[in-house]
This record gives C-alpha cells, sequence and structure tokens, in this order.
C-alpha cells in the first residue's frame, strides 16, 4: 500500500519537522565556556632590556567583542565574587612592583576557527596618547582542542616620554578547568577556562 502524499498534508507537515528538527541538532550552537583573565605588569628593571620593543599603533580587530558591564549573557564581565584568580591576583600585588593590568571573566561562545569571535582587553593606566597601557586581543577557538590566540600590546613610557610597545602573540593549545600561564618579559597572562 503507498501513500498518496497529496492528500494527506499531516504526513507533509510531520516530514518537514523531522528534517528542520535533524537540521537543527547537526548545527547546534558553539559550546559556552567561562573565561577568566589575570593580566600583570612585571616590575624587574631587567626585563624592559630583555623585550624587542617596537613603536606602533595599536590594530583595530573588526567583528570583536567589547565586553559589558553588568549585563546578563555572553561578553559582559562578571562580578568579583565569579572570580576564582582572585587569590593569585592577591599574592601578586603582595610582590614589590608586580601590578594588575587586567582581572576580569566572562561568559562566551567557543567556536571552530571559521566561527571564532575576539574578545578586546583594555587596561592599566591610560596613556598621553589616549591608549591603554594594556590593548589587544583574546581569541579562543575550537577544533580538536581548545586554542588560545593572544594578540597582546603593553605600552610603557621610556625616559624622555617616549611610547614604546611590546606584544604578545604566540597561540597556546588549553585544557579547560586549568590555570594557564602566558609570558613575556613585562607581562605575564594567567587563563582559566571552563566549561
Amino acid at each position: 500500500m503507498t501513500l498518496d502524499r497529496t492528500r494527506h498534508p499531516l504526513l507533509n507537515l510531520l516530514s518537514l519537522a523531522l528534517l528542520t528538527l535533524l537540521s537543527l541538532c547537526a548545527q547546534a550552537e558553539n559550546p559556552v565556556y567561562k573565561v577568566e583573565v589575570l593580566i600583570f605588569a612585571n616590575p624587574d628593571p631587567g626585563s624592559l632590556h630583555e623585550q624587542a620593543w617596537r613603536n606602533l599603533e595599536i590594530p583595530r580587530l573588526a567583528g570583536a567583542a567589547e565586553l559589558g558591564n553588568g549585563g546578563s549573557g555572553s561578553y559582559q564581565r562578571l562580578p568579583a565574587n565569579n572570580l576564582v584568580l582572585t587569590a593569585e591576583k592577591n599574592r601578586l600585588a603582595r610582590l614589590q612592583g608586580f601590578r594588575t593590568l587586567f582581572h576580569g571573566a566572562w561568559y562566551q561562545p567557543v567556536g571552530n576557527p571559521n566561527n571564532s569571535r575576539a574578545v578586546r582587553l583594555r587596561g592599566g593606566q591610560l596613556m598621553p596618547n589616549g591608549a591603554y597601557e594594556l590593548d589587544g586581543y583574546l581569541n579562543i577557538e575550537q577544533d580538536q582542542a581548545l586554542q588560545l590566540h593572544p594578540n597582546l600590546y603593553y605600552t610603557r613610557r621610556q625616559d624622555g616620554g617616549k611610547l614604546l610597545t611590546a606584544t604578545l602573540d604566540s597561540p597556546r593549545s588549553l585544557k579547560a578547568n586549568e590555570i594557564h600561564y602566558l609570558d613575556n618579559p613585562l607581562f605575564g597572562v594567567l587563563v582559566l577556562i571552563q566549561r
């Protein structure tokens, strides 16, 4: 016995609903992670000579997310009671000269390399040129594993008022729920990504 689909509109509707459901399952949303970042300046004067300084403008990345304050949802800074790296921040503050440039956490979807979205981070002192001491982007993507692509710029005022900028832009594979450390002679980054 064969069914005539023109006479059974309910069968057509059910077929369409099943195809739609299968399509939605195949295009599942990107997983959402809680990202926490602590960036601090290194006070060691010797580190000034270990760094390759440049006189450059910090590039702007189109489509990057700006962190909001106090909202809900993705790319909104979380309140201080949601920060896990506070003990590390306090430990650094007790060490002579170490200074926090940025400490914050937010939720964000993490996609593959084709649909990931960078987050802009700024912090530290405001420099005479109107830029922040720390400026740049973090891009987190997931293919086989989580990948962190920092593109961070640390600007320091030299004697005589000249502004020079150092960069941290080495990609790193990460594991969720572990604290990771990225190092530059002038500034360090602690990153914790939680599912």
